[in-house]
């Protein structure tokens, strides 16, 4: 997966919404980030019930599953590019030794982290495990690097369209 071309991607996104949405004054607009990858994160697990719902016996829906995925990726791609200013994130050092941790780990760290800076306003140190974090929560539930790649395009090519139709 080539990170760098997708965190560049994601910095065209970001400044055709601004142009469209700008900023306000006030506006706290990485917090508003925030929000939306923690609602996406949640839909993203509501199409995995096998993986919290033990009172459920639905069964996971991966095709909308690595929509909910990209959505995601989406998000923090743009929250990386905010917080290192479009110019820097692409440099992150990754750590790409696999863990033996469960689905459910990597669910709440990444909630863990982001409710981290949104209380302390620190996440600069830690952001590579937070990509790191995601892409295992990727091939935990069985997405290759590829796909989601492919499937990250699509759905940026959504995202400029929308915008362009005044979503």
């Amino acid at each position: 997966m080539d990170l760098k071309k997708l965190f560049e991607i994601q910095a065209g996104l970001d400044i055709h919404i601004e142009k469209e949405h700008p900023t306000k004054d006030g506006e706290e607009r990485l917090y508003k980030k925030i929000l939306a990858l923690h609602v996406e994160l949640g839909e993203l697990a509501n199409e995995l019930p096998e993986v919290f719902k033990f009172w459920s016996n639905k069964k996971n829906n991966r095709k909308k599953a690595l929509k909910e995925y990209v959505d995601c990726f989406h998000f923090i791609l743009s929250i990386g590019n905010e917080l290192y200013h479009r110019k820097q994130a692409h440099k992150l050092d990754i750590n790409f030794e696999k863990n033996d941790k469960s689905i459910l780990w990597h669910f709440n760290s990444l909630i863990a982290t982001f409710s981290d800076l949104w209380n302390y306003g620190e996440i600069e140190e830690t952001y590579g495990s937070v990509i790191k974090t995601f892409l295992d929560l990727g091939e935990l539930i069985g997405f290759s690097y590829e796909e989601i790649e492919v499937a990250y395009l699509e759905k940026n090519q959504e995202n400029h369209h929308r915008q362009l139709n005044g979503y």
